[in-house]
């Protein structure tokens, strides 16, 4: 089989750029998992114009574009089909969970410090098949927050985040999230056409 790689380069900048350099309080970390994030993928993935609703009311102060990826944003969602969910890969949650915690001290984008992609991060899980792909949000404090940042995709002109979202040959995911010296939250999200996770990864969680 022939593997079609796929690879959103730029990062899912923050809706509200912030100053704060102190790493984020408990409060703030306890607000997003895993699971909370891929249900918020499935929900706008599912139901495309219920999240439509939720972009229309997005309207942050600080935006790169002055509130036209909001709008286009909005007008992809109210035409687009609904796709099937996700489902949640425990060892694409350990790559996302490896990728964030080298973030910590302030680093941005998708190389590992050991120059590794994200399929090199998520084959340390597991066989990834089809096409992968990798997203990475800045500041938010809620799942909802992550999945509307990633989807308005503001100042992303190619829109490569949403478009990872709502790949139809993404089946598996999975997110992490921790602290950000310069943003205080990062949440990163891995996609995979197929995976197969690995025995042992299982057994050890």
């Amino acid at each position: 089989m022939r593997l079609a790689i796929l690879f959103a380069v730029a990062i899912a900048f923050p809706l509200h750029f912030t100053q704060a350099k102190e790493n984020p309080t408990a409060t703030d970390q306890d607000q997003i998992s895993s699971t909370a994030v891929l249900r918020e993928l499935n929900l706008a993935r599912q139901n495309p114009k219920l999240y439509a609703t939720f972009a229309t009311q997005s309207r942050p102060l600080h935006m790169i574009e002055h509130g036209h990826a909001v709008d286009e944003a909005v007008r992809f969602l109210n035409k687009a089909r609904p796709l099937p969910p996700l489902t949640l890969s425990p060892g694409m949650c350990r790559a996302a969970a490896d990728h964030c915690a080298e973030q910590i001290a302030g680093q941005l984008g998708h190389d590992g410090s050991d120059r590794s992609s994200p399929g090199d991060r998520i084959t340390r899980y597991g066989s990834w098949s089809t096409t992968w792909g990798e997203n990475i949000s800045y500041s938010q404090k809620t799942a909802r927050g992550v999945v509307l940042a990633l989807i308005i995709d503001d100042g992303v002109r190619s829109r490569g985040h949403r478009k990872n979202i709502f790949n139809p040959k993404f089946n598996y995911a999975g997110a992490a999230f921790g602290p950000h010296a310069r943003y205080r939250t990062v949440c990163t999200i891995d996609f995979a056409g197929g995976f197969a996770e690995r025995a042992d990864t299982l057994v050890s969680r």
